[in-house]
């Protein structure tokens, strides 16, 4: 057990994944001298809501707000957390043993962030194909280097919220852009790859292609917006300039539909070939999917336009959107 104070938030949208989700992070509770659970329910059904207030422990604190956005919802959770250090983990995530203590650890190796690393629940072709993807950087990173945060599986020093939240505007790449808004401000980011937790992926690879048409569409805006961040993948800067010299001509809007729907549409073929074909070529596969489908979101991005949702992008409402 440490001597620090921690609170974990989570914030959720009629997830029932997130039951298991506090279990898995009360289990841990030996791991600190003293632990707050922060249940932010954003937007939830009413009956959801009633589960929730119904089925959560008595340690748990939960808060019932509007439809604030995730972002808003953890800036929110931040304000009623009183731990020393602040986790973050997603309904659909499960923490495994040692999380907390591995978190502090890092922050007690002098980071201010720690990010940590996020395997998968479900062993399927699919997501095995995402869980790849998702590890591409990551198997160049050794403990202590910096990486871009994602709040599924993240711990903060408190004192870093009196300088910095949360976009509350964003819908997508929140996480990214408090990161390397962070490194910015002489902030540090470390990875620990033994912060642990597994998350549900999407068993649908279109969706998987949507998501990521709005994550080039936010990393585009918060290049635009922020130009004095620091991206540890140095495409992603080539990106943004040929992004900006192309947005204004001609056709560019018809290029960023052509590479999202393309990419929407190799999704779906992948899907149905998922399991029969070599592991390295789906994940090259999938490697060029998420390439043109990040580059659709990038093309696409116009300042003051809204932003966009994978429900939007395929055509239906997706249950986590």
């Amino acid at each position: 057990m440490t001597s620090h104070a921690v609170s974990v938030i989570i914030p959720v949208r009629s997830d029932p994944g997130v039951f298991q989700a506090i279990d898995s992070v009360i289990r841990c509770a030996d791991e600190v001298a003293q632990l707050q659970v922060v249940v932010v329910d954003n937007a939830s059904t009413p009956e959801f809501t009633a589960e929730l207030r119904r089925r959560l422990p008595g340690m748990v604190t939960l808060l019932s707000l509007a439809d604030v956005g995730v972002y808003a919802a953890r800036n929110r959770g931040i304000d009623a957390a009183d731990g020393e250090v602040v986790f973050f983990t997603d309904a659909d995530c499960i923490v495994l043993k040692g999380w907390l203590a591995a978190g502090l650890d890092g922050i007690a190796s002098g980071a201010d962030i720690v990010q940590g690393y996020s395997g998968s629940v479900v062993d399927s072709p699919v997501a095995a194909l995402i869980q790849r993807r998702y590890e591409a950087h990551l198997r160049r990173l050794q403990p202590g280097q910096p990486t871009e945060c994602d709040t599924r599986n993240m711990a903060v020093r408190r004192r870093v919220f009196e300088a910095l939240r949360f976009e509350e505007r964003y819908r997508r790449v929140g996480d990214t852009a408090f990161g390397l808004r962070a490194e910015a401000a002489g902030i540090r980011v470390a990875y620990q790859p033994r912060m642990r937790v597994d998350h549900l992926h999407d068993d649908d690879l279109r969706v998987f292609a949507a998501k990521q048409v709005c994550h080039g569409w936010g990393a585009q805006r918060l290049m635009q917006e922020h130009p004095q961040v620091e991206w540890h993948g140095g495409h992603l800067k080539a990106v943004s300039r040929l992004s900006k010299r192309f947005a204004p001509r001609a056709g560019t809007g018809l290029l960023a539909a052509a590479c999202s729907r393309g990419a929407v549409l190799n999704a779906g073929l992948l899907q149905r070939c998922a399991g029969r074909i070599p592991g390295s070529l789906g994940f090259w596969w999938l490697t060029a999917v998420d390439k043109l489908a990040a580059l659709g979101g990038h093309l696409s991005y116009r300042p003051g336009r809204p932003e966009p949702s994978p429900s939007g992008i395929l055509g239906r409402q997706l249950p986590r959107d």
